[in-house]
């Protein structure tokens, strides 16, 4: 399913992860700028002209966000208390108790089941 433009944040609109440097943002504004000029052949016939001016619209509003390091920290923190919470997951083992392993019993090889043959029948 694919999401509406509207509900894309930022840093999907511009193609750039949340750790973008300031260079990966202006790159990835130049890109959105020339997917979404008119005449682009990438949105030939999928977007009308006025949705092409609002996409146009966020990317600016998108760029200025991010290459302002003061609103982009607001913006972070806004993406952060909207995000869904995962509650942490347990553990292999609820306890928190000293493991003790065993000793392993030593491995019956081969040879010695025929040295104990031999020492049976003398």
């Amino acid at each position: 399913m694919l999401k509406r433009i509207e509900d894309w944040n930022y840093y999907e609109l511009l193609s750039v992860e949340r750790t973008a440097s300031q260079d990966e943002i202006w790159e990835g504004y130049q890109a959105a700028l020339a997917t979404y000029r008119d005449g682009s052949l990438a949105l030939y016939g999928l977007v009308l002209e006025s949705e092409r001016s609002l996409i146009l619209e966020r990317v600016q509003e998108a760029f200025q966000t991010l290459r302002d390091p003061a609103r982009r920290k607001e913006y972070d923190l806004a993406l952060l208390r909207h995000a869904p919470y995962f509650p942490p997951q347990v553990p292999f083992r609820k306890s928190v108790g000293k493991l003790e392993i065993d000793e392993a019993p030593p491995r019956k090889t081969l040879w010695s089941r025929i040295k104990r043959l031999w020492a049976k029948n003398p």
